[in-house]
C-alpha cells in the first residue's frame, strides 16, 4: 500500500513565503501584488531564492542555478512555504538536477504552489519526498481585483488545519464564463493528482510519471487544439496512465474547445467523450482549475471525492482531508 503524503505545517501570522523561479523569468516588481496579498494576511515574503536574470524563456543563467535555488528553498528552516512566481517552460529541465538526497536529509515539508509548468515539480516531489503540495496560482499572475475564489481558496488551504469541502464553482456574477460538460457520470474517491496536461505527457517514460492507479486525475490546458489534446490523452492510455484511476477532472480549458480557423475538427468535448468516456470513472470538464482567473487551489495528495451528475449543476468536487497539519509556522 502506498503511504500516505506527509503533510506541511499550515501557516501563521508572520510565516515566511519564498518566491522561486523554476520556469521563466521574472522579475521583483511582478510578485508586488501577491507579496501585499501575502502581507494582508499577516505573512511575510523573500525573494532570496529567486534567480535573477534569464536567458531566453527561461529563468537564471543555468538550468544548475535554477535547480540550485530550488534545493535552497526547499531546505531553507527559515523558509515556511514555497511560492512558484511564473510557469511557462524550464522547470522540468530541473528535475535530474534537484539536490533530492539533500531534501530527504535536511528539508521539512513546506507548501508548494503553483500550475502550469509547475505540475512537473508536484508530480517530481510526489514521487521523490512524499509531501502534499498546492495546485494553485503562480504568484506574478495573481491580481488585486482578481475573482475572489483565487485568493481565498489559496488562503484556506495555507492557513486552515480543516479540509475545504466542496469546492465552490463560480456562479458568473463576478465575470466566470465557464460551462460544464459532463463525459461520464458516476462518484470515484482517491487521492489528487495531476495537473497541466502537457506536462504530464512529457513526464511518461520519465521516474517522475504520473501514477493513477487509485487516484483522481485533475488535467488542463491553454492553446491547444483539440487533436493535440486527443495526441496527449492517446499517450496517457497507451502508456496505462489511466488504469485504476478512479475519475478525472479536466479544468476549463476555453482555447481548447475548437480550433481558431475552418480546418475540419473534432471539440474538445468529442475528444474527451472518446478517449476518456469508457474508461468506467466520473469524468467532467468545465471547473476553475488553471488557466483562468478564477482559480481553486487543489491540494495534490489529499482524499477528495468526485460527484458527477447527469444535470451538472449538483456534481462537485470535495476535498475530503486537510492539506496541512495542525502545528503553524510563523
Amino acid at each position: 500500500m502506498t503511504p500516505s503524503p506527509t503533510k506541511p505545517r499550515a501557516l501563521g501570522k508572520g510565516a515566511q513565503v519564498a518566491f522561486v523561479a523554476p520556469s521563466r523569468p521574472v522579475t521583483p516588481d511582478s510578485l508586488a501584488t501577491a507579496s501585499a496579498i501575502i502581507g494582508e494576511w499577516g505573512m511575510m515574503t523573500t525573494t532570496r531564492h529567486l534567480v535573477t536574470g534569464g536567458r531566453g524563456y527561461l529563468a537564471g543563467e543555468t538550468d544548475t542555478a535554477r535547480a540550485a535555488k530550488f534545493t535552497e528553498a526547499l531546505c531553507d528552516p527559515e523558509t515556511d512555504a514555497i511560492w512558484c512566481a511564473r510557469g511557462g517552460y524550464g522547470a522540468g529541465r530541473l528535475l535530474p538536477l534537484i539536490d533530492w538526497e539533500r531534501a530527504r536529509r535536511e528539508a521539512t515539508p513546506k507548501p508548494i504552489t503553483g500550475y502550469s509548468d509547475i505540475t512537473a515539480l508536484h508530480l517530481a516531489i510526489e514521487h521523490e519526498l512524499g509531501w502534499i503540495t498546492l495546485h494553485g496560482p503562480v504568484a506574478a499572475l495573481l491580481k488585486a481585483d482578481g475573482p475572489p475564489i483565487t485568493r481565498d481558496t489559496l488562503r484556506r488551504v495555507w492557513t486552515e488545519n480543516e479540509p475545504l469541502g466542496v469546492l465552490p464553482v463560480p456562479d458568473g456574477t463576478d465575470g466566470w464564463q465557464g460551462h460544464l460538460h459532463i463525459t461520464r457520470t458516476g462518484t470515484g474517491s482517491g487521492r489528487l493528482t495531476g495537473g497541466n496536461l502537457a506536462l504530464v505527457a512529457s513526464l511518461v517514460g520519465t521516474p517522475w510519471a504520473l501514477q493513477g492507479t487509485g487516484k483522481l486525475i485533475v488535467l488542463e490546458d491553454v492553446d491547444e487544439a483539440p487533436y493535440r489534446i486527443d495526441r496527449m490523452l492517446i499517450q496517457l492510455r497507451q502508456a496505462g496512465t489511466f488504469e485504476g484511476c478512479r475519475g478525472i477532472v479536466f479544468g476549463s480549458s476555453p482555447t481548447c474547445e475548437t480550433v481558431k480557423d475552418s480546418r475540419p475538427s473534432l471539440t474538445l468535448f468529442e475528444v474527451l467523450d472518446e478517449l476518456l468516456g469508457d474508461l468506467g470513472v466520473p469524468v467532467i470538464y468545465g471547473w476553475p482549475i488553471g488557466h483562468t482567473d478564477h482559480q481553486w487551489t487543489l491540494p495534490l495528495g489529499t482524499m477528495a471525492t468526485l460527484s458527477v451528475e447527469s444535470d451538472g449543476q449538483t456534481s462537485t468536487l470535495r476535498i475530503d482531508e486537510s492539506a496541512t497539519t495542525d502545528e503553524r509556522h510563523g
